[in-house]
């Protein structure tokens, strides 16, 4: 799009801007947008950081409006667009790790593959490993989850909360 904006000297000056997110009108499709962009334009993966920057500005103002329209109050929306940074986070913290295979079963990321020679990565961005599962997996603090009970295959947990496709930079694989 371009804009028509005045400079400090009143004077017109014509930009272009991208919008990132336009004509997605749905959760879903904005986060899968999100996540191919922060693939190709992170910093770590050899992007740009002021575009990794307006692409987050234009994420949340994206994500605040639609919450908005579907009448979710002030405290409701900032809890939401802090979940949503927060998962974020942690995929652009490991997607820059080789041989990964990411998975968002329900809201929780379980990370499989080539894991050993990146478990450091992994321990340092907050990842456990589940050993009957042979996966590290992360979810954000107020998930609780119980010990007792049934144990859940991955393959029974991705059956239940599915999962998403999502390819990668530079040999790396994404599911979320």
């Amino acid at each position: 799009m371009i804009f028509l904006l005045r400079n400090n000297n009143n004077k017109k000056v014509t930009t272009t801007m991208t919008l990132y997110f336009e004509g997605l009108t749905d959760e879903q499709s904005i986060k899968d947008r999100f996540k191919e962009l922060a693939k190709s334009h992170h910093p770590d993966l050899g992007g740009c950081v002021e575009t990794m920057k307006e692409i987050n500005n234009q994420y949340d103002q994206v994500m605040k409006g639609l919450y908005q329209k579907a009448g979710k109050s002030i405290t409701e929306i900032e809890d939401l667009l802090a979940d949503s940074k927060l998962v974020r986070d942690k995929l652009c913290e490991i997607l820059i790790c080789p041989g990964i295979i990411v998975e968002m079963c329900g809201s929780w990321l379980w990370v499989t593959g080539d894991t050993k020679p990146v478990k450091d990565a992994l321990k340092s961005a907050g990842f456990m490993w589940a050993q009957k599962k042979l996966a590290w997996y992360w979810h954000k603090p107020q998930d609780k989850f119980k010990r007792w009970g049934s144990t859940y295959s991955l393959d029974e947990i991705r059956d239940k909360y599915g999962r998403q496709v999502i390819s990668s930079l530079k040999g790396h694989t994404a599911i979320a």
